[in-house]
């Protein structure tokens, strides 16, 4: 009769976890993975809802801002145009992403 030799797991699972451990490591050290804290999540701007219609609509400012707005995959992204490379996402007051519709606005002729 022939016995099966037993193969100890040991090497293969310190393996395993020094593999990973060693891979997050890389990653982290070359900057794709990345960890964000709640005090990195900062407040570049406050914006505000004028309605059409309202007293406020007729009191805007001709200045444009520095501030572009586009919709990628049904969210709304600001981007500064002062800073490059400076956008985030637009979000309302409980933190709630603002969604949008990738609809064309026809030109007025």
């Amino acid at each position: 009769m022939s016995e099966k030799r037993e193969v100890n797991k040991l090497p293969y699972i310190l393996t395993a976890l020094g593999t990973l451990f060693l891979t997050m490591g890389m990653l982290h050290f070359y900057g794709y993975l990345n960890f964000a804290n709640e005090e990195e999540g900062l407040l570049v701007a406050e914006f505000s809802l004028v309605t059409v219609g309202s007293e406020e609509a007729g009191q805007l400012r001709s200045k444009t801002p520095n501030h572009v707005a586009e919709c990628v995959d049904g969210v709304l992204i600001l981007h500064n145009t002062r800073h490059n490379g400076l956008s985030g996402l637009l979000v309302d007051e409980r933190q709630r992403v603002v969604r949008c519709n990738e609809q064309t606005v026809p030109v007025a002729q």
